[in-house]
């Protein structure tokens, strides 16, 4: 299976992708915000987070 891997900054950035990920049915397993993993799951088995500093 392929897989594709986002990478997303902290902050402003996130905050205003975070919405167009839900609305494409993406949502981080972990909070981003108060996780300390910078490589995050989400629901889908094919796509995963990076967030970067």
């Amino acid at each position: 299976m392929t897989s594709i891997t986002i990478a997303l900054s902290k902050g402003r950035i996130f905050d205003e992708t975070a919405p167009l990920l839900k609305a494409a049915g993406v949502v981080a397993l972990d909070n981003p915000e108060t996780s300390r993993k910078l490589i995050l799951a989400t629901n889908r088995a094919d796509v995963w987070l990076i967030i970067v500093r």
